[in-house]
């Protein structure tokens, strides 16, 4: 991977990029007691980001310009942290695949998004499941690349949807964004698939390369997620995928569960954790301290690509003092807490795991909008 040079050395911290997430779920409206707006975000400050593409399966689905702007205002009173919460359109009505929205209309609309990038949405998916419709999927790859917007997809069964999609690309024409790629043949099929020219990009998410099906047996449903966990041969593709350039970038599928939904037996509950509070560490520790990348190669997956994709400003440069960045302690070890999240969810299976990577401060246009408080009884030892 080729990236030019995205940090600085500030005292005892390295200061970075602020990140940008490109697939998140706040749950807001429809689902409040998993995560609002504002607790999300709040999560994502935390997690040294400094915008972030919320999915549009809330209730009611974010599938008209009347909720889009509801949504938009609740992101823009969750402004007072910094983080700029971007709505992706549903591409089907009520996300139920049989009628087509009105993307046009809801791209125009006059949305924070719409200030940041020039688009009312941040792009158009039928997250948490996948349009099968192979009429309205081909009609909404049209729209979609006559709008210049990117179509994400949860490609679900992966592989078929993926061979699809890389078709749709070449045919329509349409920037069509894999979500949470999990398998080895996808990242061989997508990376054929950008040899031969194909208008198409991808993400991994953190839980896909640091663990595998075995976390499921270890963990229970705190390591259950759609799509799930796969095999270290799967979990190897990935990390080469991401070392040469196939994976476009890093997102959390940040996933908020109250506890019930997580409690009984794994094949009873709901899919999804949270990772926004714990990304950038998790792939610090995997990635960088395992020697797969180097920390600009991390800093390019996960604040400059996903940028580029949708459209998003650079965060300026970092020694300009109206910029977005980050200040990282990297030589510190300490496990992560599940109990000090900023997020409404407590689902993740890294709790209690040793990492380093630290977010120490996020600042958003000149304004710090998180700091962290060091708790003792966390820290490990320094290296």
């Amino acid at each position: 991977m080729n990236c030019d040079q995205h940090m600085t050395n500030e005292g005892a911290f390295v200061r970075v990029p602020a990140f940008v997430d490109l697939h998140v779920h706040f749950r807001e409206p429809g689902f409040p007691e998993k995560e609002t707006i504002a607790s999300g975000a709040r999560a994502a400050a935390a997690g040294g980001y400094r915008a972030v593409c919320m999915m549009p399966n809330t209730r009611p689905v974010i599938d008209s310009v009347e909720t889009l702007l509801a949504v938009d205002w609740l992101g823009r009173e969750a402004n007072v942290t910094g983080v700029s919460v971007l709505a992706a359109a549903a591409m089907t009505m009520g996300q139920a695949g049989d009628r087509l929205t009105g993307l046009a209309a809801m791209d125009v609309a006059g949305t924070r998004c719409k200030t940041l990038t020039g688009h009312g949405v941040c792009g158009v998916s039928e997250d948490g499941k996948t349009l099968e419709n192979p009429y309205l999927m081909e009609e909404i790859c049209r729209q979609a690349a006559r709008l210049g917007l990117a179509l994400m997809d949860h490609a679900e069964p992966e592989v078929e949807t993926i061979r699809r999609d890389i078709a749709l690309a070449q045919r329509t024409g349409a920037r069509i964004h894999i979500q949470h790629v999990s398998l080895a043949e996808s990242v061989r099929l997508l990376r054929e698939a950008k040899a031969a020219g194909a208008l198409v990009t991808c993400e991994t998410a953190p839980h896909y390369i640091a663990l595998t099906s075995e976390a499921l047996r270890e963990m229970g449903a705190n390591a259950k997620m759609n799509p799930p966990l796969a095999s270290e041969d799967d979990r190897l593709a990935l990390i080469e995928g991401l070392r040469d350039g196939t994976i476009d970038c890093i997102a959390t599928d940040h996933a908020p569960h109250e506890a019930a939904a997580k409690e009984g037996p794994a094949w009873q509950a709901a899919n999804g954790i949270v990772g926004l509070e714990t990304a950038f560490p998790v792939c610090y520790t995997v990635l960088v301290r395992g020697g797969y990348l180097t920390l600009d190669d991390l800093v390019c997956l996960m604040a400059i690509r996903p940028a580029e994709i949708i459209g998003l400003p650079p965060p300026g440069d970092l020694e300009d003092p109206a910029g977005s960045y980050v200040l990282l302690d990297l030589e510190t070890e300490y496990e992560i807490d599940k109990n000090t999240f900023r997020s409404k969810g407590r689902n993740t299976p890294f709790h209690g795991m040793s990492v380093y990577g630290r977010v120490m401060q996020t600042v958003i246009d000149n304004r710090v909008v998180y700091a962290a408080t060091m708790n003792p009884a966390t820290t490990l030892r320094s290296t």
